[in-house]
């Protein structure tokens, strides 16, 4: 094994010494490739070291062509070059550490066929960890960008920038997908991994536990990158060490082998299993019959307005671990607008406005302090609402048939807590009144929520419309680890063959997966199945609910509050989203949107001239101020099936993440989640699809 880290540290040296010229470096390793060619066909090469390798190749059945990837690999470093995109970097990062892999093996005594694969995948994780922790010296010292120019441009980055990148938040959104990439080799190299040959590789597992530290410790730094080269110590290194040998007295984790999977959909469901398992190790092809990623939770452009509105306002709540997980997993968090805890104002008919706000301190106590400063609410409605938080915290749960109403009288609720707290908060999580709303769905919504930590009841904005919380990332990361983003793609048949489903789009093009997630609503993937399907029962069963959204673009603020709840009112909540609109309108111009929730046929039904006017019309309840105000702008958006309706009878028909075919799975806000159709339950659901392929 020395021998052959001498020949890789020579060639290496050769292509890094700044004191040659480019022709005396070229025939220096011209050298080497000719002593290779001679150890290949039996002759005796020309250099003291090759005539050291010879019997290295021979005795270990040492494929000469590695040897010569490797040559070829630093022959590019002779001069400083760009590299278009990933596929012509592979193809570097193979040469200078795939091959050198492929050569280590051979030393090691592996003879599993799969160990090539395992050092093809290593090598890329350890070259792409080396590029991201030297980018700057490499760029000051010797003039080299090792990173794909499509990926630059797509983030806005110049080499220029990457003399000090830590000046440049793009070149921290560029440094995450690299990461990113790494994190999928990493992964992809451990579902590779022979067991048999642990053993044998275990100083490439150690040297991988090495490399892989140092990329964690760079996302640590948020990817800050500059003078400071980033290490491990030490003693550091001896704890990894000594990890990888205890490990390899265990078991070994039962994983899938990485192959392709198929994500029917890319709304946040689908999104959320696509980019866990791309960091897994799969490469995720995504099929979504839009043009924009987000399903529901997704932007229109309006041409009359030439403004970009929300389909719906979807809250996010600090609770929302999983679709914030998302957010971070793509570097898009700060497309988001977190508070700090609670805080909601209410306002009632003839403009007496009210606010819960929770206090600064720890939980419970934060709730506690906040509703004896909420008006809405007198000292009974308090204690009635202290007395649930105490059946949450020590039993008293709902039975699944019982209905959020039933629960909330068995919890002696008061109706004046219901009014101002229970039945505003179901609207909102549920899409559901407290008569028909599930009680169990109540009950884990405000567990983790209200009665969590003070963070968890945060409530979050997106920064920016829906459809861009996830753009470029969402297929850029996809691409980068071997998938893709196909758009327009209808997904027109799911036909099954013996224990397996296959898809069709509805051009006929036959989809070619080793897994299938269907992130689809649960009504598209019923009309799928065929009709023989168990599982259509169940979704036959499952019904919608309805939400009606409407934009208002107006001359005058209308109330200073982020957003409002109206009390006493078929129009629940109002948001002011002014701070969506172009710089140049604002102040001039204010842009709310009102939603009604479980909005039925009797609303739905309804021409958009009526509700329009009924909705003028309640607001005069509420805000003086619009009796003044001209409306520049108003828009409807009726959904009629915006989630499912979240009922007690819904929980039993609502599937997991398995189907009865092997290689099919569901994700989704309607599959089993424990959560009602929220934007943390699609994420939770697309989460819970990507553990699925290895339970």
């Amino acid at each position: 094994m020395s021998v052959f880290y001498d020949f890789c540290r020579r060639v290496d040296d050769i292509a890094d010494d700044t004191g040659t010229t480019a022709e005396s470096k070229t025939a220096a390793l011209d050298t080497w490739r000719a002593d290779l060619g001679a150890i290949e066909a039996g002759r005796e090469p020309s250099q003291a070291l090759a005539k050291e390798l010879s019997p290295v190749v021979s005795r270990f059945g040492v494929a000469v062509k590695d040897l010569r990837d490797i040559v070829d690999g630093v022959a590019h470093d002779i001069e400083p070059r760009a590299y278009a995109n990933f596929e012509e970097l592979r193809r570097y990062c193979y040469g200078v550490a795939s091959a050198v892999g492929m050569v280590s093996i051979r030393i090691f005594g592996c003879r599993d066929p799969r160990c090539t694969a395992f050092a093809e995948s290593l090598g890329y994780a350890l070259q792409l960890t080396n590029i991201l922790r030297d980018v700057v010296e490499d760029k000051r010292v010797y003039g080299r960008v090792y990173l794909p120019l499509d990926e630059m441009a797509a983030f806005g980055v110049t080499p220029e920038m990457l003399d000090a990148p830590d000046k440049h938040p793009e070149c921290a959104r560029l440094f995450r997908l690299q990461y990113f990439r790494a994190k999928h080799y990493f992964n992809k190299s451990r579902r590779l991994l022979p067991g048999s040959e642990r053993g044998n590789l275990r100083a490439a597992l150690i040297m991988g536990a090495f490399y892989e530290d140092i990329l964690e410790k760079i996302a640590r730094r948020g990817f800050r990158l500059g003078d400071e080269r980033v290490r491990i110590g030490k003693i550091r290194k001896i704890r990894l060490a000594a990890k990888v040998w205890r490990g390899l007295r265990k078991p070994q984790p039962k994983l899938a082998q990485p192959g392709r999977v198929a994500v029917l959909g890319a709304g946040v469901a689908g999104l959320s299993a696509a980019l866990a398992l791309a960091e897994q190790g799969f490469a995720v092809d995504v099929y979504e019959a839009k043009n924009y990623l987000g399903g529901r939770a997704s932007s229109l452009r309006d041409a009359t307005s030439g403004l970009t509105l929300d389909n719906g306002q979807h809250i996010v709540m600090g609770c929302y671990h999983a679709f914030l997980r998302l957010m971070n997993r793509i570097g898009a968090r700060d497309r988001l607008a977190e508070s700090q805890g609670l805080s909601v104002d209410y306002v009632e008919p003839g403009g007496k406005w009210s606010r819960l706000a929770a206090a600064n301190l720890p939980a419970p106590l934060h709730l506690l302090a906040g509703l004896f400063k909420f008006g809405a609410l007198n000292n009974a409605d308090r204690f009635a609402i202290m007395r649930m938080g105490v059946s949450l915290q020590f039993g008293n749960p709902p039975a699944i048939r019982e209905t959020a109403a039933q629960w909330l009288a068995r919890c002696r609720q008061t109706p004046g807590a219901i009014r101002a707290l229970w039945e505003p908060f179901c609207l909102a999580a549920l899409n559901e009144p407290p008569a028909t709303a599930s009680a169990k769905l109540l009950h884990e919504t405000l567990r983790r929520s209200l009665f969590g930590a003070k963070s968890d009841s945060a409530i979050v904005f997106a920064r920016v419309g829906l459809s861009d919380l996830f753009r470029p990332e969402g297929e850029l990361y996809l691409r980068a680890t071997g998938g893709s983003m196909n758009f327009g793609a209808q997904i027109g048949k799911l036909e099954t063959v013996e224990n397996l489903i296959h898809a069709q789009t509805t051009r006929g093009d036959t989809i070619v997966a080793d897994y299938l997630i269907s992130a689809l609503p649960w009504a598209a993937l019923r009309g799928l199945l065929p009709e023989s399907a168990p599982m259509r029962a169940p979704l036959e069963k499952m019904t919608a609910a309805g939400i009606l959204n409407i934009h208002l673009l107006c001359d005058r603020q209308l109330f200073e509050a982020p957003f409002a709840g109206l009390l006493d009112s078929p129009f629940h909540w109002v948001f002011d989203r002014s701070d969506h609109l172009p710089p140049e309108r604002q102040g001039r111009e204010f842009l709310y949107a009102a939603t009604m929730s479980a909005a039925g046929e009797a609303w739905l039904g309804r021409k958009s001239d009526d509700i329009l006017s009924a909705l003028r019309e309640e607001l005069a309840k509420f805000f003086p101020a619009i009796k003044d105000a001209k409306f520049l702008r108003e828009l409807v958006i009726k959904t009629k099936d915006a989630t499912f309706a979240a009922r007690p009878d819904a929980e039993p028909a609502r599937p997991g993440s398995h189907t009865p075919w092997k290689n099919f799975y569901l994700a989704g806000d309607w599959t089993a989640t424990g959560l009602p159709a929220t934007l943390e339950g699609a994420a939770l659901s697309g989460e819970a699809a990507a553990k699925a392929i290895d339970a």
